[in-house]
């Protein structure tokens, strides 16, 4: 189609087409074989027959709006077919033209849809359920594969006789079907508490059912929430804490659970049900957050240092680099960390920071740090840091080798190396470090993140390097311990 009259015709058409093909002013007749609804690859056949008075017109057949690929071959003067082979289009708009010999433009011929889809899968895992002070039913299912085509579902309900086994042939009684997604008011159940229960699924290209499922209303009813009213921990060691909650259920015999979650973690709720094993549970209750009375820090913080100059008396500077304990350690608000040197003299006390970095001068002699975090209730046990024979004393131990650094995704790093081959000593764990160089009058940045043993690889992600990554160098270090951590090997 070319020029400004045809690209008029089609918008023309367009529009008509949006508000159906009953819109459409045909001058002649189009048509799908074998059908208008097919299952979906099957083959279908567009046919166009006009009526607009002119032989071996010259036609046209759009597809959604778009030239349809194929030949048409002619199946008479005013007559053409284009097959369409493995057709996979869930719903598809069609539209012929035509132009005689002597026009100037195409002409609308008509219009229809074809449609292409599955018939529907047995329904599966129906479900069934009862809310307390409800007085409705409420069932769902698993529908199985999308049809692309328009489905109903619906709810068979056939009353049983309640006191017939299971292997006895059933007292048949009404049977009664709703509509699918609706609650059924059990007011329109006038057969009993005991059912036979299935879903019917159709389309035009088919039908299933799920299989019957036998249903006792007195078992499917699911009890109120229950309201959580408080909590509170007792000073014993170790201490107790007890969950009260208020419930809201008038059935008997409900048993309910209770579970719990440390902050940060996903929180667990109390939740109730009948006693029979496929009762169904209540949904979770309304989040209750509580805080158990703070307690001195369970475990020492994750600490790691930075080495500074060494001085010719045997001192040196170290930066001590703390991590926060995370809320299960710290079992309240750090106020603070200590550092200690210890030495064959004794400990000395260098720093006490609300930091999380403390630069302190180790004496001569000194062969560890060791570091506290405290809150009101107490400290935490210490966290060692060796600095071998002297806080100047070096020695050489294997460093890992094959370190590969590459780009993971936009925002992470990816960190993986091999342990030393020759070692007589089994390391603790491996130390990553990154340093941000300084740019555009930034600081330098310094970072590190300590790796069990059993691992040789790790991701680092943070802003840091989607802001920096050319100008990041890279360490390993293998933390060594032949009794206690004495020394660090380091590249």
């Amino acid at each position: 189609m070319a020029g400004s009259g045809e690209a008029l015709a089609l918008h023309v058409l367009l529009c008509c087409l949006c508000g159906g093909v009953a819109n459409i002013k045909c001058s002649g007749r189009v048509w799908i074989e074998p059908a208008p609804v097919v299952r979906m690859g099957s083959d279908v056949s567009i046919n166009c027959l006009s009526t607009l008075g002119c032989p071996w017109a010259k036609f046209l057949v759009l597809l959604n709006y778009s030239l349809a690929e194929g030949p048409l071959r002619p199946l008479n003067s005013s007559t053409v077919r284009l097959q369409l082979r493995d057709f996979r289009m869930p719903f598809g708009t069609v539209a012929c033209f035509a132009r005689c010999s002597d026009g100037e433009r195409h002409q609308l011929v008509c219009g229809t849809h074809v449609l292409a889809g599955y018939p529907p899968d047995p329904p599966g895992n129906l479900t069934c359920t009862i809310r307390e002070h409800s007085g409705c039913l409420a069932c769902t299912w698993d529908a199985g594969r999308p049809t692309h085509l328009s489905t109903r579902y619906a709810l068979h309900l056939r009353s049983v006789g309640t006191a017939v086994a299971e292997d006895a042939e059933e007292e048949e009684e009404e049977e009664e079907i709703f509509p699918a997604g609706l609650p059924v008011p059990l007011s329109a159940l006038r057969g009993g508490t005991r059912y036979s229960a299935w879903v019917q699924a159709s389309n035009v290209l088919g039908a299933a059912r799920s299989p019957p499922r036998r249903l006792d209303l007195q078992e499917l009813v699911v009890p109120a929430l229950p309201l959580v009213a408080g909590a509170e921990t007792t000073e014993t060691s170790p201490p107790t804490t007890t969950i009260r909650w208020k419930r809201q259920t008038l059935l008997e015999n409900v048993r309910c659970e209770e579970r719990h979650k440390a902050a940060g973690a996903p929180t667990w709720h109390v939740r109730c049900r009948l006693s029979p094993a496929d009762s169904p549970w209540s949904a979770w209750s309304t989040p209750f957050l509580y805080t158990t009375p703070e307690a001195a820090p369970a475990a020492a913080p994750d600490v790691w240092r930075r080495l500074g100059p060494a001085f010719s008396n045997g001192s040196r500077e170290v930066t001590v680099l703390i991590k926060p304990l995370p809320p299960r350690d710290a079992r309240g608000k750090i106020l603070g960390y200590t550092v200690s040197a210890e030495s064959p003299r004794g400990a000395t006390l260098l720093c006490n920071t609300s930091s999380t970095a403390c630069s302190v001068l180790v004496p001569p002699g000194a062969r560890a740090l060791q570091i506290t975090a405290h809150n009101s209730r107490g400290a935490s046990s210490p966290a060692s840091i060796t600095l071998g024979r002297g806080a100047g004393g070096q020695e050489d131990f294997p460093a890992p080798e094959a370190v590969e650094v590459k780009p993971e995704n936009r925002s992470g790093i990816s960190v993986a190396w091999q342990p030393p081959r020759r070692s007589g000593r089994s390391p603790l764990w491996f130390i990553v470090e990154w340093v941000s160089t300084a740019q555009y009058g930034q600081k330098e940045q310094y970072f590190w993140k300590k790796v069990p043993r059993q691992e040789t690889h790790t991701d680092v992600q943070g802003k840091i390097l989607r802001e920096s990554f050319r100008c990041l160098v890279w360490f390993i270090r293998t933390v060594y311990s032949p009794n206690m951590l004495e020394r660090q090997g380091f590249v």
